[in-house]
């Protein structure tokens, strides 16, 4: 893969990770509303549906060959670092 198009998947990721976390809030809106109806035992669904084999076989079945699509690792860069990067970052020529 060379840098344009690296440069492409990498704003190919960002677009779906934005769809994702838009359906996700979606469905914890959904389990709020269930749970606020008082229907019993939502939370204890939602941990079961994260454990299930079915779920954890769908997620890798997914993700089967992403790794390999990304650029190699940067170990001097920790996930926190990158957070706080995420959080303070301002584009340049974007407003503040």
């Amino acid at each position: 893969m060379d840098e344009r198009e690296q440069r492409q998947f990498i704003r190919f990721l960002a677009n779906e990770v934005k769809l994702y976390f838009r359906e996700v809030l979606a469905y914890q809106l959904v389990l709020d509303l269930l749970k606020d109806s008082g229907i019993p035992g939502i939370d204890d669904l939602m941990e079961m549906a994260r454990n299930s084999p079915i779920v954890q076989a769908g997620f890798e079945k997914q993700f089967e060959h992403f790794d390999e699509l990304l650029p190699p690792s940067d170990e001097e860069l920790s996930e926190e670092a990158l957070r706080d990067l995420l959080q303070h970052w301002k584009p340049m020529g974007e407003p503040n």
